[in-house]
């Protein structure tokens, strides 16, 4: 499958989870007067990625778009999707979910393709930590690191400035951390410095642990030589420093 999936392929595996999804939750025996269905959620979801595909139709896969809000259909959409990952998880649908999700990535890669910013990001993160934990090639983690870079710069402003630094759940830490993880797991060194430093750069309190846990991934897992050697050096410059008493 494409990294990310492209919308015609999202639409498909959208219609696919959404089957399936509404089947067991049929079957469930739901209780009369819930509120929102996966169903309703799914329909609405085909008629946003509807939209999205009209618009990179009319108006150009890149590139700003002037007749919408592509940030207001983003949140739409991403919000959307959160919802029926949610009832996928609820029901044991475990192959359901990993479609929903990869259809995040691909409804994350058309709102910054059209220069939007990204306000809803817990279930990016989501989405992009599944698809690390199911990918070992070092090229397509090489790619997925680029992609969280991505992420990361079409974030709203409000997440960059991460705020809420007592919360270890926020999506903003749990961004950079995984990205950084990947980076590892790609066993690229050059790519390792990149993204080791924009870590340090926006999640600072973090590096020392980072590093510290870094270093014992490398005994543990036997990394190559030019791995550890990355990881040391940023493990002896950020490890945190006695203090006089």
């Amino acid at each position: 499958m494409a990294f990310p999936p492209p919308i015609a392929e999202a639409r498909r595996l959208l219609d696919e989870a959404n089957a399936e999804i509404v089947a067991a939750h049929a079957a469930s025996a739901p209780r009369s007067g819930e509120q929102g269905t996966p169903g309703q959620a799914g329909e609405a979801l085909r008629q946003f990625f509807a939209i999205a595909a009209n618009l990179d139709k009319t108006e150009g896969e890149t590139g700003p778009i002037l007749s919408d809000d592509v940030n207001q259909l983003g949140d739409y959409g991403l919000n959307l999707l959160l919802d029926l990952a949610a009832w996928a998880a609820r029901l044991g649908l475990d192959q359901a979910r990993r479609n929903v999700q990869a259809a995040t990535l691909s409804a994350t890669d058309w709102l910054m393709r059209h220069h939007g910013r990204i306000r809803n990001l817990g279930p990016v993160v989501d989405a992009l930590a599944d698809t690390a934990n199911r990918t070992s090639d070092p090229r397509q983690l090489t790619q997925l690191a680029a992609f969280i870079g991505a992420v990361a710069q079409a974030c709203d402003d409000y997440l960059q400035q991460d705020l809420e630094k007592t919360n270890p759940g926020r999506p903003w830490r749990l961004l950079h951390l995984n990205r950084g993880i990947v980076a590892t797991r790609s066993h690229d060194p050059a790519l390792m410095q990149q993204v080791f430093d924009e870590l340090v750069r926006c999640l600072p309190e973090e590096a020392p642990a980072f590093f510290e846990q870094g270093m014992q991934q490398m005994v543990a897992l036997d990394y190559p030589a030019p791995v550890r050697e990355v990881m040391g050096r940023y493990h002896d410059r950020w490890k945190p420093r006695p203090t006089l008493h």
